[in-house]
């Protein structure tokens, strides 16, 4: 199932993105704690911003979205359900290291999940497919983007027979 796939690719890049971890990768590169969010950043309401709280201390952060999965029947009880994953990684642009920094986050989790072999973190990559890191720097607001893209394996759904579908 869908949400099967989504739950074990966050708590993997929520294992991988813990501040001890990130300060292993080159030599203490990226040495701050990164947010993590699921499909939207939260949101910044004016009310909340009335009460002097502050909701919109996002940065840095990684943000996890499926944007595009199917089932292809490949024989009996055998599918393919690729799933393609996007993740976008945030940071304040301050100083040039900090272009670095998102660089460095963006490889540090390609390396992170192209070492992943077999299914002991719940999903498998797609290695005929691309893994491709976009990056993008918006004039307007001292931000820093890179999206990245890949595919994985998801868990096939079986088609309900007519008892199990008198139980639901």
């Amino acid at each position: 199932m869908i949400l099967n796939t989504e739950q074990h690719l966050y708590e993997f890049l929520k294992k991988i993105l813990q501040k001890d971890e990130l300060n292993k990768y080159r030599g203490g590169l990226i040495d701050y704690d990164i947010n993590l969010y699921r499909g939207f950043l939260p949101t910044n309401d004016f009310a909340n911003r009335e009460k002097g709280e502050k909701t919109n201390d996002y940065f840095p952060f990684v943000l996890l979205r499926i944007n595009n999965f199917s089932q292809k029947t490949i024989g009996i009880n055998s599918y393919l359900v690729p799933v393609n994953v996007e993740i976008w990684i945030g940071t304040k642009e301050e100083k040039e290291s900090d272009y670095i920094k998102n660089l460095a986050i963006g490889d540090y989790i390609r390396q992170r999940i192209l070492t992943v072999i077999g299914e002991e973190n719940g999903f498998i990559m797609d290695v005929e497919k691309e893994f491709k890191v976009e990056f993008f720097s918006d004039r307007q607001d001292p931000f820093f983007y890179s999206q990245i893209n890949f595919t994985v394996y998801g868990e096939a759904v079986e088609p309900l027979t007519e008892v199990e579908e008198k139980w639901i």
